[in-house]
């Protein structure tokens, strides 16, 4: 097994095009990579690194890059830490306003065993994990 850094996935990913129109050709790499022989080890950070540089340089539209990290998140040659909570949080990401790092942040705090997540983040309130306190 190999470990990946967010740099490394992301050039293999987009190459040195991080662009709207290039969501199609990632999407494919991405498949490329999850046929791959050897096994890589992507982190919690790096998934949240490599969302945060896919939507905020990029500028990708959220539902590809939801599509992009799930299928990266299923591929068999890539190990997570803890998948079904990345996945969680992707999915809450997807349905409810906020960054994907408050979406983890809310996911992990749930599974062990916060009822909710304290937060002034008025978009990640709105997220079920989330209870805004207010100033």
């Amino acid at each position: 097994m190999i470990g990946v850094d967010t740099n490394i996935l992301l050039r293999w990913i987009a190459g040195d095009s991080l662009a709207e129109d290039a969501a199609s050709h990632q999407l494919e790499l991405v498949q490329q990579l999850a046929n791959g022989s050897e096994e890589l080890f992507v982190n919690q950070i790096v998934i949240v690194e490599l969302v945060w540089v896919l939507r905020q340089r990029a500028r990708l539209a959220k539902a590809a890059v939801v599509e992009l990290v799930t299928r990266l998140l299923h591929a068999t040659n890539i190990v997570v830490h803890e998948r079904e909570t990345l996945l969680a949080a992707v999915d809450s990401y997807s349905r409810f306003p906020g960054g994907f790092s408050d979406h983890l942040l809310g996911e992990i705090n749930k599974r062990n065993g916060c009822r909710t997540t304290l937060t002034f983040d008025k978009a990640a309130a709105k997220s079920p994990h989330f209870s805004e306190l207010k100033r």
